[in-house]
């Protein structure tokens, strides 16, 4: 599998301007799967509910309807975080976009600071798709910070997690190395870069967006600062191995009736 690993920062609330920026960047790459960061082409900083409304789309939103339609003439498959309305109700979300025009969403299940005054707290669960035969799982950001999302979705059979991310604090490129050893997965971290600002609030990303395999290495980490894009080739069915040794199986020797 290819993936496109697309490190990007969007102009706050400029989101038509960005999803051409976002689609000009990876229109002339070849990849199996794009993964852009967590609301990608909307900015984070928010400072008000009515902010929030005003960039929000459902499934027939502008950057949903010109990915898809990207999508299904490139023959690409991609994912991207956005800012999801159902309703009354506006979730932190990503999709999933398959290159035949099918889709899938995953709402944020563990939302960071504040975020909390703004999303509902995602109730989609983890769940794993195919994508050309190979078995893709999404997070988003903060997830990280707890191992049962990255330890569900590879229980559920991820070989791949789409890892879309504005990262803040300065711990996830490390930690996932770890995320990636304990599960034997690929973990695909596509993160935001730069300084935001609204008025008085104020967003720093950390960039560095990275591919850690199932050794627990990091294969291609981008740097700080820049909107770049990187096709990586990864063999998949290194994470169907869950064996450490001939004595050792990550999930066989799980003993659930002492976990908590």
């Amino acid at each position: 599998m290819k993936i496109g690993l697309v490190q990007f920062r969007p102009e706050l609330f400029q989101v038509k301007e960005n999803v051409e920026r976002g689609i000009n960047l990876m229109k002339n790459e070849d990849a199996d799967l794009f993964i852009f960061p967590e609301l990608a082409f909307t900015g984070y900083t928010f400072n008000t509910k009515s902010e929030v409304e005003w960039v929000a789309e459902d499934i027939k939103g502008y950057s949903i309807r010109t990915f898809m339609d990207f999508a299904v003439s490139k023959k690409n498959n991609i994912v991207f975080g956005f800012v999801e309305k159902d309703g009354d109700k506006y979730y932190n979300s990503s999709i999933l976009i398959k290159d035949n025009g099918d889709y899938k969403i995953y709402r944020k299940t563990h939302l960071f600071y504040e975020e909390k005054l703004f999303f509902e707290k995602g109730n989609t669960g983890f769940w794993v798709e195919d994508v050309r035969g190979i078995k893709v799982g999404l997070a988003i950001c903060f997830d990280w910070f707890f191992p049962e999302s990255f330890r569900t979705l590879a229980l559920k059979g991820a070989q791949v997690i789409a890892h879309s991310a504005n990262l803040v604090m300065p711990y996830c490129q490390e930690a996932n190395k770890i995320r990636s050893l304990e599960n034997r997965v690929f973990i695909a971290t596509s993160n935001r870069w730069g300084e935001e600002v609204n008025l008085l609030n104020t967003n720093t990303f950390t960039g560095m967006s990275q591919i850690t395999n199932p050794k627990g290495e990091v294969i291609i980490r981008l740097p700080q600062k820049g909107d770049k894009v990187k096709v990586v080739e990864i063999n998949p069915d290194e994470a169907l191995n869950k064996n450490i040794n001939k004595y050792n199986n990550i999930f066989e020797d799980r003993v659930k009736k002492f976990y908590i």
